[in-house]
């Protein structure tokens, strides 16, 4: 049974907390939850005190103290610690403050994990479970938000968050189009959908939205907030067992629906003759990425799925770009 997160309350009382607690609201009046970036800033805010930082000023040894890589820690956790200082950074200087910010570096490290691409099949079996799956009386429409929310993922390469975060006035029924606000790298853009997921939308929107607002979430949980990504996840895993389809610690995952999507496309172009390196440029804005660089590499993704067309792909690049699959 689906479950939303609640945001936490976080109270800072350190030299920073003016700031910090304006940016913690900012970015929940996003639709963010941000309880584990709030967590974050409350250790910031405890070693600001520590530090006898000036008031209101991020400065330059508390954020180097604070992205100091420990050898216990993992590169993640490490990653997701430098992300919210440096956003903190970006808006206190944006909003009149002082705050040093540090450069983003945290996708240099080297990574042998390869996601998951599903195949048609597959697709279908996950398609076939979602739109099978039971709803409780607490929780009535959650069949119908999972069965349209995996399409949707799938079928406009969504990550999670952007997904969840849509509320109704984002979501274009007359023209097909989904306007993505505050995604991973602060960038918003208009995702079109194909005209078979528009009639499913506009589907949904009558039977199951049909009495809500403009700034009622389009994919809303029993309590009328949001769905938690945890919660999707869980209910992931149980669509990817009612498929037959194996999971492990490593996946398949929810978010590999996205990188399925990209590399079916480039499959598609590839094959329809059209020219990558025209095309690639498209793929990267409907993916939101912020630069060429992470969508190129699903050419090496596309190369390796589908040896057919590799000879195509190398006479357009060269060579398969190598290195991780930007998220």
């Amino acid at each position: 049974m689906g479950t939303s997160e609640k945001a936490k309350d976080f109270v800072y009382t350190g030299p920073l907390a003016f700031p910090m607690s304006c940016f913690l609201q900012d970015m929940r009046l996003s639709g963010r939850i941000y309880n584990a970036e709030g967590n974050l800033l409350r250790r910031i805010d405890e070693m600001s005190r520590t530090m006898n930082c000036p008031e209101n000023c991020l400065t330059r040894d508390l954020v180097e103290q604070w992205t100091y890589k420990r050898e216990y820690e993992s590169h993640k956790t490490w990653a997701n610690r430098t992300i919210v200082i440096r956003q903190l950074a970006r808006y206190m200087n944006s909003h009149g403050f002082t705050a040093y910010e540090t450069p983003l570096v945290i996708h240099d490290k080297p990574s042998d994990f390869v996601p998951h691409i599903y195949s048609d099949t597959e697709l279908s079996m996950i398609f076939h479970a979602a739109d099978h799956l039971p709803s409780y009386t607490n929780c009535p429409n959650r069949g119908a938000v999972v069965s349209l929310l995996v399409r949707l993922l799938y079928g406009c390469g969504l990550r999670i968050s952007e997904a969840l975060g849509l509320k109704m006035k984002d979501v274009d029924l007359d023209n097909g189009v989904l306007t993505v606000l505050e995604s991973k790298f602060e960038k918003s853009r208009y995702v079109p959908m194909a005209p078979e997921l528009t009639d499913r939308c506009r589907n949904y929107a009558k039977t199951i939205r049909k009495n809500s607002y403009a700034e009622d979430w389009f994919f809303p949980a029993p309590d009328g907030s949001h769905y938690s990504r945890k919660t999707i996840e869980a209910i992931f895993r149980t669509l990817l067992y009612e498929a037959g389809i194996p999971h492990t610690g490593r996946g398949p995952r929810l978010h590999d629906l996205r990188h399925t999507f990209a590399v079916h496309c480039l499959k598609k172009w590839v094959v329809a003759g059209n020219d990558i390196n025209t095309m690639l440029p498209v793929l990267s804005a409907y993916l939101g990425h912020k630069n060429l660089k992470g969508t190129q590499q699903y050419l090496r993704l596309t190369a390796d799925m589908y040896p057919n067309i590799t000879e195509s792909i190398e006479r357009q690049f060269g060579t398969i770009v190598p290195g991780e699959v930007a998220e």
